[in-house]
């Protein structure tokens, strides 16, 4: 019974003109959206190739001069951008594009795309996520809002039900066959994304995981909507006021639950101000941390430590160079201090993270948005991931250029001098990004909250069909 209602469903979603119209149209926006958004990706990977490797060869090509100056010259290191980011640019607009290297301290990425845009640009972006996370939605609300309710207007639920066809198979039935046409309809722009994204980059086996998973997370997502859907036209009476409440819904999931979410979080974990961040670093490290001793007491410290191990008397006496080892000393203090405020802050914005979902009680959209940006590798765990990786390429060159001043100087001498081949012996930054499992692994509560909503969803549907009446 419940294929043949499947297959009836299926065919009439396929000749209802709203499905050619609105699926048509959304499908020619969805393409435009995808070119538009993959020829940025492009040009914005090899802006960042090109850049990078001009910045690396001012590096190398430098000027004989002391390791420590050169290692002042500092180095940009970019976060490269997965394929998958031609559907989901997540953070990208807000997130500074490049990461600059220097010793005594670490940075926060710099140039952020959404600090050129103009005001208007800030309250809404055209992209692909949009048309994903957004309009297709409303184009499933379109098609479903009356498939129950409709029938009932025109009687054929009555018929139906002298038949002794069950109301649970009926609305169950019903929303396999929507989801069915509608996957059939979207297809094409499926079709379309694979062959353009295969031929303008290169898909490794992780980026077409991360496609299959965000394709099977989506269909989940349109499930939520549809099963929603079909239990309200069920349970009202007309399809006018059905309409009425799951564009209130779709509005409330789309457009509200993202605002009222970054608004509870920003209100319960504000972000530090800048200045005050920065002060926190530099505090600590002039006054130490726990019972470490102020700066002062560190250095006498670890100068009566040098002294000790190499058994002299006196700085000058030594058989390296003290100076680099006083600086590498306290560089690795600072470091210390760096990181733990680093981390802190960037807890912080996970925490705040967390907390917007406190507004997925009205739509599963904030859900779908983190585990899109999660999958397309633009989210904050990724950003993370890959600042850590140049704070440990930071480490080591700046630690290389200390080694050579160390061991090409004596005792409290500053004399040592570095060429073309030191610079072009510090190898290039060469980041991995993690693969899908941590993704997944980052993005768990985003995924239980989904689940969630297509349990509520299938059980409103169910008890829907119980309440069904001719």
């Amino acid at each position: 019974m419940i294929a043949a209602i499947i297959r009836k469903e299926f065919i009439s979603t396929l000749r209802d003109g709203r499905l050619l119209a609105l699926g048509v149209s959304l499908l020619a926006i969805f393409i435009v959206y995808f070119l538009v958004s993959m020829h940025e990706l492009q040009q914005l990977r090899q802006e960042k190739q090109s850049v990078g490797i001009t910045a690396k060869e001012q590096w190398n090509t430098q000027s004989v001069k002391t390791p420590h100056a050169a290692a002042h010259y500092g180095i940009y290191v970019f976060k490269p951008d997965s394929p998958v980011a031609a559907l989901d640019p997540g953070l990208r607009p807000f997130i500074g594009q490049s990461l600059w290297l220097e010793p005594h301290k670490r940075n926060l990425v710099r140039f952020n795309p959404s600090a050129d845009q103009i005001a208007a640009n800030r309250f809404g972006q055209a992209t692909t996520s949009f048309v994903l996370n957004a309009l297709l939605p409303l184009l499933i609300v379109a098609l479903s809002f009356n498939s129950v309710s409709q029938e009932r207007e025109r009687g054929t639920l009555r018929m139906l039900h002298s038949l002794g066809i069950a109301a649970k198979p009926l609305v169950f039935g019903k929303l396999l066959g929507l989801l069915a046409a509608f996957t059939l309809v979207l297809s094409p722009a499926l079709v379309v994304a694979i062959v353009v994204l295969n031929q303008n980059f290169t898909l490794s086996s992780d980026d077409v995981f991360r496609l299959i998973a965000l394709l099977l997370l989506f269909l989940t997502y349109y499930a939520i909507f549809a099963a929603l859907a079909i239990a309200a036209s069920a349970y009202f009476q007309t399809s006018r006021i059905t309409l009425f409440c799951l564009l209130g819904f779709w509005l409330a999931s789309v457009f509200l639950a993202p605002r009222l979410g970054a608004v509870s979080a920003e209100t319960l974990a504000p972000t530090p101000a800048a200045g005050q961040f920065w002060s926190a670093i530099k505090t600590d490290i002039a006054q130490g941390l726990d019972s470490d001793g102020n700066d002062e007491q560190r250095a006498r410290a670890f100068e009566a430590k040098v002294l000790a191990q190499y058994g002299v008397s006196r700085k000058e006496d030594l058989p390296v160079g003290f100076v680099s080892l006083k600086r590498q000393n306290s560089d690795n203090y600072s470091e210390r201090v760096h990181a733990l405020h680093f981390d802190r802050l960037r807890d912080h914005f996970a925490r705040q993270q967390h907390l917007t979902h406190l507004a997925s009680w009205m739509g599963p959209s904030l859900s779908i948005r983190s585990l899109s940006m999660a999958l397309s590798g633009m989210d904050l765990a990724h950003q993370r991931h890959f600042e850590d990786a140049a704070e440990s390429y930071r480490h080591y060159f700046i630690d290389l250029t200390e080694d050579w001043d160390r061991e090409r100087t004596h005792g409290t001498e500053r004399s040592t001098q570095g060429e073309e081949a030191d610079w072009r012996s510090v190898k290039d930054f060469d980041y991995k990004a993690p693969d899908i499992v941590f993704a997944l692994k980052t993005a768990q509560l985003d995924f239980i909250v989904l689940i969630g909503w297509l349990v509520f969803a299938l059980i409103l549907l169910t008890l829907s069909a119980k309440r069904l009446t001719p």
